[in-house]
């Protein structure tokens, strides 16, 4: 059997969201691939890679994060990004990979590599980038980056990919969470913890100007005005640079006077997520900037929690409104709340949103079937590269 070795290229070390769903691709393609996996720093990422067969390389280069995202600092990110782009050719040039895989949009060494290499080249765009924190021009440019040197273009949600327009090199891959790792807890079903207090969660980065924490605690103080009984974790710590998130965010609960029902637990390592999913009766997603998918909202699903978005990006591939979790309107923090005594009230409704939201997940959002579609990606590509060459 041939083995095709993949170079993938992440854009950090830590494990969330974009690098959770890289791992679990890892951990479930077929043995017919091998990966190698590229890191701009060290990281649990590099463990967890290691124990799932793949092979971590650290190679410092500089990601195009949003304070570049101006058409002058853009020449200091490439200014910047010329020495780890120099390593990354160099080391591609010995690992001789059949396929370079950057894993998230803000990483462009990979395409140039690749692009100097001729090696063919898949770009994983997670993000939606169009119309937020980015000037238009510097849209219109990147767009044409990423669509001139990858020979597909993977997007993991319809709101993503209509950032490209009709493009052959698009196409689409949700993100899958792992049905084995996540699973409903018996002993705290929906419908048998009426005589206890009903907890909400919310779960990601403590970066409230995008992942919307403080309108989970807004919502929460408007909710405890009606169901003072309820329960409500934040799961989650501050990325580098942001050291002052959290202190923000524990003086807001301050302020609405909740610390005794507002808990912040803080990063979980991925092997605890399952347990810390199942502490909660209904995970929240309310971020202010709308997602490529979000994972964690799957993996909720995949526990059988109950769950509630605001109705934009991503999510509405996953969820339908009543039948397999609750959508309110974008940053409506009073309709936030009352999504929530809703579910608090009702515990059957809970029940039925969490057995839906398992089924969902196991037809259409496992992480074998993300898996097989990249696979079948890789076996596409490769197949039009011999074209070409013969």
């Amino acid at each position: 059997m041939l083995i095709q070795n993949i170079a993938l290229i992440a854009s950090s070390a830590t494990l969330y969201g974009a690098e959770r769903a890289l791992l679990d691709s890892v951990r479930k393609f077929s043995h017919e691939y091998h990966f190698v996996v590229v890191v701009p720093e060290t990281g649990d990422l590099v463990d967890q890679l290691n124990r799932a067969g793949a092979t971590a390389h650290l190679i410092r280069f500089p990601i195009l994060d949003r304070k570049y995202f101006h058409p002058l600092r853009i020449l200091a990110y490439l200014a910047s990004g010329f020495v780890g782009w120099f390593r990354l050719i160099q080391f591609l040039r010995k690992a001789r990979p059949d396929i370079v895989h950057s894993n998230n949009v803000l990483i462009l060494p990979g395409a140039l590599a690749a692009r100097v290499l001729k090696i063919p080249h898949v770009w994983h765009v997670r993000e939606i980038i169009e119309g937020h924190h980015i000037h238009p021009l510097l849209w219109k440019l990147w767009r044409w980056i990423i669509l001139t040197f990858s020979d597909r273009v993977i997007c993991i949600s319809k709101a993503v990919s209509a950032q490209f327009g009709e493009n052959r090199k698009v196409v689409i891959v949700h993100d899958g969470a792992d049905t084995a790792r996540f699973r409903p807890a018996k002993s705290r079903t929906a419908s048998s913890r009426e005589d206890k207090s009903i907890t909400f969660g919310i779960v990601g980065r403590l970066e409230h100007r995008r992942k919307g924490q403080d309108l989970f605690i807004e919502a929460a103080n408007n909710a405890l005005k009606k169901r003072p009984d309820l329960e409500f974790i934040i799961v989650g710590h501050e990325r580098e640079g942001m050291e002052k998130e959290e202190q923000k965010l524990h003086e807001l609960v301050a302020s609405y006077g909740l610390e005794k029902k507002i808990h912040f637990r803080g990063f979980v390592a991925p092997g605890q997520m399952p347990s810390a999913m199942n502490e909660l009766d209904v995970l929240v997603l309310c971020s202010k900037q709308p997602e490529g998918l979000a994972i964690v909202l799957l993996e909720a699903m995949a526990a059988g929690k109950a769950v509630v978005s605001f109705a934009e990006g991503g999510p509405l591939d996953i969820l339908e409104d009543g039948i397999n979790g609750l959508l309110v309107p974008p940053r409506d923090i009073e309709k936030l709340a009352d999504a929530m005594v809703k579910l608090a009230s009702d515990g059957k409704l809970r029940a039925r949103l969490g057995t839906a939201g398992r089924k969902t997940v196991d037809e259409r959002f496992r992480s074998e079937m993300t898996a097989s579609r990249i696979e079948s990606v890789y076996k596409t590509v490769l197949s039009e590269r011999r074209l070409q060459v013969s």
